[in-house]
């Protein structure tokens, strides 16, 4: 594959979670516009802290990998543990990392149990410094960690629009972050889905409910291996 077409496989990556809106929705638009289910009261609560690919644009809710997860866990691991799953999707679509930042302390009402941070893509593709997106990220973490809530981060790419330096310290973000926390890292959120048009919609955009069964198998096989470490969660 040439550079110029994996170059352009990763712009429609990256556009997938700006397309919709370059500024965060307000934070008074949040209770309108995130998922959040009614759980059980001794549901074992996962956030899903995102952008567009986590809220599911273009597809059914039902159809989005917050709730394809969701159902995994319930079918698959519930009834030999008889732990109940509610994933809530905080996904909102043209989300920053400072957004994730504004809307962490919000979720945390809902005390959820385990937080999956898929953030950063749409700070990517604005080129805003590194460094921020960096401590944007920590600063989520470190949010949940001071909760005493475990987490996962996952990474993303970009197209070298602003340079292959650039593209490679915001590449680097994620594994760091990941190493320095010792926390689990999925490498690559997209990893087969991104601009592949059998997996996505007819805009070669935003995955079609094909692409979010993969993200959901990817983000399902992580997180069930990170909850075998967490007695209350299996």
């Amino acid at each position: 594959m040439t550079n110029f077409t994996i170059n352009a496989l990763l712009t429609l990556v990256i556009i997938i979670l700006g397309s919709l809106g370059c500024s965060d929705r307000s934070n008074s638009l949040i209770d309108s516009n995130t998922s959040t289910s009614q759980p059980e009261d001794n549901a074992f609560k996962i956030l899903i802290l995102g952008d567009s690919l986590t809220e599911g644009y273009g597809v059914m809710e039902s159809e989005a990998y917050p709730t394809l997860v969701q159902n995994r866990l319930n079918l698959e691991i519930s009834p030999k543990t008889r732990v109940v799953y509610d994933v809530i999707n905080g996904g909102i679509t043209g989300s920053t990392t400072s957004g994730g930042v504004s809307r962490i302390n919000w979720f945390l009402q809902a005390k959820p149990d385990f937080l999956i941070l898929a953030l950063g893509g749409n700070d990517g593709l604005r080129g805003i410094p590194v460094k921020e997106t960096k401590q944007n990220l920590l600063t989520i973490l470190q949010t949940a960690k001071s909760h005493g809530i475990p987490t996962i981060l996952t990474g993303m790419k970009i197209p070298p629009n602003y340079g292959p330096q650039y593209t490679n310290d915001f590449a680097n973000i994620f594994p760091s972050l990941a190493q320095s926390l010792k926390i689990p890292l999925i490498p690559f959120l997209l990893e087969g889905v991104g601009g592949n048009p059998k997996l996505n919609l007819p805009d070669r955009i935003h995955p079609n409910p094909a692409g979010h069964k993969i993200i959901g198998d990817l983000v399902f096989t992580h997180l069930s291996q990170a909850l075998v470490s967490i007695p209350s969660s299996l």
